[in-house]
């Protein structure tokens, strides 16, 4: 009775374990591996899909956030991968808090139902990279782009904002961008088909080497797109040695809002030329 105890428990616990889940050994590999817990954020949205979108860092103020949406993401996400569903104050990194159902329309305060701008960009470069149907909600589509990507920042250090940052902060995003860079260089972050580094010129000041972290290389020229207000967003593109991937770095997506809705589509028809 007892040897049969002992084997249904072991079964049991095989079931649990990450290499039984339907993630990639790549994220799993990650999971397992070791870095530094003040810079081993992992991300949130969908690990299996095609589409990696990275940011400058979060922008938040208030350390309880801190603590349940960066401190403990990497150990949410070994839960998740054991099969162990985890929701906190109705937040998942698989979902963040889209399980609230919050509409595909601008909400400052995001108190509405409503989102903020870099969700709302986001989820129009999701759109125009893989074109689908949303949800429907009661008065506009459901934000669903959590499905259709993963997001990670290239900074821990929270800043809440990027405005005459001080010496202090600038070297505590400094600091995060070199400890983290390993793990971004991992073999997950560089399968994904298309990545967009929406962070602008975050690279020429913290001296970010994308070819080295994505193992691709630069393809000139420095691709511009004209906006409706007679302005242009750029768009430095990048490919791996077979062209299976592509890295596009161009503007943070709070900068790209700023244009204003109706001078950005052809931003957005831009990107559907690399469509999944």
């Amino acid at each position: 009775m007892e040897k049969f105890y002992f084997c249904f428990i072991y079964i049991l616990y095989e079931k649990l374990l990450p290499m039984k889940t339907n993630y990639s050994q790549d994220f799993i590999d990650l999971l397992n591996s070791k870095y530094d817990s003040k810079f081993d954020y992992i991300g949130q949205g969908n690990p299996n899909s095609k589409i990696l979108i990275v940011g400058r860092e979060h922008g938040f103020s208030d350390k309880q956030q801190c603590d349940l949406e960066i401190w403990q993401n990497r150990e949410q996400w070994k839960q998740i991968a054991q099969g162990i569903p985890f929701s906190e104050e109705g937040y998942s990194p698989l979902t963040c808090f889209l399980e609230r159902g919050q509409e595909f329309r601008l909400d400052v305060t995001s108190k509405s139902g409503g989102v903020s701008p870099t969700w709302y960009i986001y989820q129009m470069m999701v759109n125009a990279l893989s074109p689908h149907e949303m949800p429907i909600g009661k008065k506009a589509p459901l934000l669903d782009f959590f499905n259709y990507c993963f997001i990670t920042e290239f900074s821990t250090a929270s800043r809440p904002n990027n405005n005459n940052p001080t010496e202090e902060e600038i070297e505590a995003t400094r600091k995060s961008i070199e400890k983290r860079t390993p793990l971004l260089s991992s073999d997950f972050y560089r399968s994904f088909p298309i990545v967009i580094l929406a962070c602008g010129k975050y690279f020429d000041w913290y001296k970010i080497n994308i070819e080295k972290i994505f193992d691709v290389k630069w393809e000139a020229p420095t691709e511009q797109v004209l906006l409706n207000n007679g302005k242009k967003i750029w768009l430095n593109l990048h490919y791996s040695e077979d062209r299976k991937r592509v890295v596009i770095h161009t503007w943070q997506a709070s900068g790209i809002f700023r244009q204003g809705l109706k001078n950005i589509q052809p931003f957005f028809d831009y990107l559907s030329r690399f469509k999944l």
